[in-house]
């Protein structure tokens, strides 16, 4: 296989795992007992008041905060040799996080909630996901790298994994790029929201 089809297929299984994550928290939602119900229910009607008052510098930070954070952990798994069972967890939490927020949006607002969601979630989800998704990718590639030297006696020459890891930090400082226009988009998308609805 070359290394040109076999990216295309890495995306795809990380893409897999968060609509496995996404699954695990819808159904999650649904068994969730009733005391916890109104303590999330709590966090949604915050979540969506931040947005309906126009709270646009908390939406910016909060996304962003939570965005970067996942790509700071991705950036910091990259370097263990044994961290890969962990990376790719990262993705299925995203997708939980999804999951338990739009089940529970849909289950207080009927199909009004669909529309929410739409509109405040999936824009916004899209983007922090594809730089999600390139990061776990990229990060598994370096852990599996300190594998190789570590557990396979593969080693390369330090100028190669040095030049490599310079690249690796570049490529995690564009990701980080990446999910401050994810924050835009989720202000941006707060905003259509509240002039439409």
């Amino acid at each position: 296989m070359t290394e040109r089809t076999s990216k295309p297929n890495v995306i795809f299984r990380i893409m897999l795992l968060m609509i496995l994550g996404v699954l695990i928290g819808t159904l999650a939602f649904s068994f969730i007992k009733t005391s916890t119900l109104s303590d999330l229910n709590l966090v949604e009607n915050d979540y969506l008041s931040i947005r309906e008052n126009g709270r646009y510098i908390d939406i910016l930070y909060g996304s962003l905060l939570n965005s970067s954070m996942l790509i700071i952990v991705l950036f910091l798994l990259g370097f263990c040799a044994i961290a890969q069972p962990v990376a790719i967890l990262v993705p299925v939490y995203k997708g939980m996080g999804f999951g338990i927020t739009i089940a529970q949006i849909y289950s207080e607002n009927g199909f009004n909630g669909f529309f929410t969601a739409f509109l405040l979630i999936l824009p916004c989800a899209l983007v922090s996901s594809y730089a999600l998704f390139i990061a776990v990718r990229e990060s598994l590639r370096l852990s599996n790298r300190f594998f190789s030297q570590a557990f396979l006696n593969r080693r390369c020459d330090t100028e190669s994994l040095n030049d490599y890891v310079k690249l690796y930090a570049v490529k995690f400082l564009v990701l980080e790029a990446v999910t401050a226009v994810s924050a835009a988009v989720d202000c941006l998308g707060s905003l259509v929201y509240n002039m439409i609805k």
